[in-house]
This record gives structure tokens, sequence and C-alpha cells, in this order.
């Protein structure tokens, strides 16, 4: 069984923990409830107060006034997404030699027939192949088929 207890960080966010498979500040987590919880029953209260008397029944001003308590949640959560940043950390990096990008474009080959030339490519999307670091893995996928393999 593994230990579900969250380890303090040494980082600026405090303590982090896992909810739902994303790392989470549980100090900003704790504000951010307290701001969606203020927010929504605060509007919510606001409302009652000022929908309840026009509404045609009793009923339709607290239905509609737990509506703009659950826009002023929603809210909230905007808010808290531009206070609070994310806190994960995302690095993509290639293994120099790896064998397994090779395997994949040997798979789709096989799967879906020849993936063409990379010399065909519209220049837009060499480029974006570059920037990602894939022109250089299909340009030497592609040497090495050699002329009468398919797809060159």
């Amino acid at each position: 069984m593994t230990d579900m207890t969250p380890a303090p960080s040494a980082g600026r966010h405090g303590q982090l923990a896992e909810v739902w498979g994303d790392v989470i500040s549980r100090p900003q987590l704790g504000k951010a409830m307290i701001i969606g919880a203020v927010l929504s029953v605060a509007a919510y209260f606001i409302a009652l107060q000022l929908i309840t008397p026009l509404a045609a029944t009793p009923a339709i001003g607290k239905a509609l006034a737990m509506l703009a308590g659950i826009v002023a949640s929603v809210v909230g959560g905007a808010i808290c997404a531009r206070i609070f940043p994310p806190k994960r950390v995302v690095v993509e990096q290639l293994a120099a030699g790896s064998t397994w990008l090779t395997e994949v474009l040997e798979q789709l080959e096989q799967d879906g027939g020849p993936i063409g030339r990379v010399q065909d490519l519209p220049p837009v999307v060499a480029e974006e192949m570059r920037q990602v670091g894939l022109y250089e893995i299909f340009r030497n996928h592609e040497s090495e088929r050699g002329p009468d393999r398919p797809g060159v």
C-alpha cells in the first residue's frame, strides 16, 4: 500500500499534494475554496434578496438565486485560476539514439502504408517539425529506408 500523505515541499508554494492526478498547493487550495465559497454564498443571498420579491413564486426566486450562486462559483473558479498559477512542470526531452522512434515510424508504415517524404512537406509543416524536433527523425528514417523501399 502506498503512503498517501503528501510530503512538505521545499518550493515557494508550500506543501504540495496530488488530487485527481494533478499537483496542487494545499494552502492555495484552501484559499481557493474560501474564495469560491464566499463568492457563491454571497451571490446566492444577494440574489435571494433581490430576485425573490420580483419572481412569480418564491420557489422560482430561490431557484434563480441558486443559479446565481452557481454562476458565482464558476466565476470564483476563473478568478482562482488567474490568481494561482499551475504547479506542473512539463519537460520533454528525446534521448539521443532512441530506437523507439524508429520503431514507431516502422509501425506507422506497416499499419497505414508509406508515410511520404519530408521533402514533399509544405515549408510551414517542415518548420513546425523542426521546432519540435521531429524533422531530423523523419529525415533519418527516410534515408535509412533507401530508395527501393515503399514510401520514398
